[in-house]
């Protein structure tokens, strides 16, 4: 795959998932990584031997304690300008961790260090939780030895990240973490002496019962100082860059709507006036106007390069008006046209510069919209005939509902109460595979919109898309989820990458969650997601409606 995704970010670089390995990363993509500004070959081997002690420690204690999942090598943000972007933001979702480049700094850290904070990264993805992640990892500590324990903390005191102090009080606390008893795992003698972590099975002796929250207070001080620095840093220069950004939107007219916390339209391209948006953005840090404008241009740039694609621009159809009014950038749905939103939670516009690949995914998201539209006008039809689609729903139904049929007992007393749900009208395969036909209008968008977007563009939303369902569905929900990702492999259907299905694997837990669990095996999967395939590319982009640039 070409280079311009890996390393299209002056602020840090990606280590992807597919050129990784238990013992390391691929000999190719390892000499281009240490060819990178800031790496050396040095760099490449401290992370190599993180990966594995990662990989083995951490298989190890997903092993003993079940609260743990096993170990994703999943794709890796290395962050070479640590001042630049917003601490623990999520770069492409909870497919991607994120290391600094002092991290695997051979002059100030060491394998133990690095190793570390993958685990960590990969727990705190799982659960959400970045206070008690660290708690959660005591078994870590369990076995580390003196000298792991020592060259830990010593990278710990070297680390210049900016929320070091919290991996200090780590070290300092992996002395009384060791001490810990585990309900099952490493169960005490006297469990009456013990108070338990909760839903974790790990046992305070009373004598340390104030620790954790002094380790967590620590933690929460830490990251709320290093959030502070951060934004005070953002927030220099208030007000410089506001006139570029106001002459932008006067002089250029760009189509798009600029929106707030209340979907109150500040700005659009019939107006003059731009008081609304200066009101909201006057005490905002050149940085953050910059990173704005910036995101205005590529909304702009994106949507004409849309329109510019249409034989017909006139005959598009109107906005749906059930369409989501949310995300990176969505279609409003009365003024139809691309809006922006200043308060879109979790972004933090006002406070932060876009972090890598945030800009790649509002225009790729720019384009899905527009795309929307031309799946309502019919421009992305369906090539099957009425009796072959209700067959190849049928084939997917029929063995989905085969799955359901031989699912282990403990799965089934999990689902039971929503399989009950899902039979109700039909088979339950049925059903799943309605749900399943309901999401084919958005991979239709995707259809299309994958043959505008860049390289970056379609790479960035593939990998944003495609990650764990954990959160998203709870456990009784099992099938629901199995169909959701089913529909979410095909977006694999758009990258580049030379294996996407070892990707899939990686990324997502699917193979621990319905593989391990006896739910599927191999066979049953590889018919699963031909039958999902099948109905969504049945459908095809309608030629005759546009000019596309080759």
């Amino acid at each position: 795959m070409p280079g311009e995704f890996y390393f299209q970010d002056n602020r840090g670089d990606l280590v992807p998932s597919e050129h990784l390995a238990v013992d390391g990363i691929d000999g190719h993509f390892a000499a281009r990584l240490a060819e990178q500004p800031g790496w050396t070959r040095e760099h490449v081997s401290l992370l190599e031997k993180a990966l594995v002690l990662y990989v083995d420690r951490y298989e190890t204690l997903a092993a003993r304690f079940s609260f743990l999942s096993p170990p994703r090598l999943k794709t890796l943000a290395v962050i070479s300008q640590p001042d630049s972007i917003r601490p623990f933001a999520r770069i492409l979702n909870e497919s991607c961790s994120t290391l600094y480049l002092s991290d695997i700094d051979p002059a100030i850290s060491n394998p133990e260090f690095a190793a570390f904070l993958l685990a960590l990264a990969e727990r705190r993805e799982e659960t959400g939780e970045v206070l008690l992640a660290p708690l959660h990892l005591a078994p870590w500590w369990f076995e580390r030895t003196s000298a792991e324990v020592d060259a830990f903390s010593r990278a710990a005191r070297n680390s210049p990240r900016p929320d070091a102090e919290s991996y200090r009080a780590i070290g300092n606390a992996s002395g009384w973490m060791k001490k810990l008893r585990h309900r099952t795992a490493r169960p005490a003698r006297r469990s009456k002496d013990f108070h338990e972590i909760a839903g974790t099975g790990l046992l305070v002796p009373h004598a340390q019962k104030d620790q954790p929250g002094k380790l967590l207070e620590q933690i929460r001080n830490s990251a709320n100082q290093t959030l502070a620095s951060f934004y005070a840093r953002q927030h220099v220069e208030p007000g410089k860059g506001l006139h570029e950004l106001t002459a932008y939107l006067q002089k250029n007219r760009p189509p798009l709507i600029i929106t707030d916390a209340n979907q109150a339209v500040l700005w659009d391209a019939s107006e003059d006036n731009t008081a609304a948006v200066e009101a909201r953005l006057a005490e905002c840090g050149q940085p953050v106007l910059q990173s704005i404008l910036e995101d205005l241009r590529c909304i702009a740039s994106r949507t004409q390069t849309f329109l510019d694609s249409l034989v017909s621009p006139e005959a598009l159809a109107p906005t749906d008006q059930a369409a989501e009014q949310s995300g990176y950038a969505f279609m409003h749905r009365s003024l139809g046209k691309i809006a922006y939103n200043l308060d879109e939670p979790a972004i933090e516009r006002l406070r932060s510069p876009a972090i890598p690949y945030a800009r790649a995914m509002l225009g790729a998201r720019t384009l899905h919209e527009w795309a929307h539209r031309a799946v309502d006008s019919g421009w992305v039809p369906r090539q099957m005939d009425d009796p072959q689609w209700k067959e190849s729903k049928q084939v997917l139904a029929s063995l989905l509902d085969g799955v359901i049929a031989e699912l282990p007992a403990d799965v089934r007393t999990s689902v039971a109460a929503d399989l009950k749900l899902l039979e109700r009208e039909a088979s339950a395969g049925a059903t799943l595979t309605d749900l399943f036909e309901n999401r084919i209008e958005d991979f239709s968008a995707n259809l299309l919109a994958a043959r505008i977007q860049t390289t970056v563009e379609r790479e960035s939303y593939v990998r944003q898309n495609v990650r764990p369902l954990r959160r998203l569905y709870s456990s009784e929900k099992k099938l629901r989820t199995l169909v959701r990702y089913l529909y979410e492999f095909q977006y694999l259907h758009f990258s580049s990458m030379a294996d996407p299905q070892a990707y899939f694997f990686e990324a997502t837990w699917f193979e621990a969650d319905f593989f391990e669990s006896g739910i599927l095996d191999g066979e049953k999967f590889e018919e699963l997601t031909q039958a999902a395939a099948r109905l969504c590319r049945a459908h095809a982009v309608d030629e005759t409606r546009f000019r596309f640039q080759t």
